[in-house]
């Protein structure tokens, strides 16, 4: 499968002591394309137009580790060291699972916000 970053970091959301934490992941070699969306809303005759930045990254199943990304993650387009997720980090919104067929298409495909 075709890749065109090093790899990203996911922040999996987790509770300590009542309050939100995040534990680090890093995948290697993934495919990453920033699109951005428009969508026309109607209020009393007026419209308006809302944009929205979002991310599609497809994860070869070889590049896969001990963890696989779920909703409400947090994911940034690089390998970071930080421990909790920067200011620019994205929200996980989907995850589809095409780890079938051939094994050269295998792969996760994941929607962030």
């Amino acid at each position: 499968m075709f890749t065109n970053r090093k790899g990203c970091t996911v922040y999996e959301k987790t509770v300590q002591n009542r309050s939100p934490a995040f534990v680090r992941h890093e995948i290697k070699n993934i495919y990453w394309e920033d699109t951005q969306s428009q969508e026309i809303n109607s209020t009393r005759g007026g419209s308006y137009r809302t944009s929205q930045n979002e991310a599609l990254i497809f994860i070869p199943e070889s590049s896969l580790t001990d963890y696989l990304p779920k909703v409400s993650d947090k994911i940034v387009g690089e390998i970071i060291p930080d421990d909790n997720p920067p200011d620019n980090a994205m929200t996980i919104m989907t995850v589809k699972n095409f780890r079938y067929g051939s094994p050269s298409v295998r792969h996760l495909e994941v929607t962030a916000e």
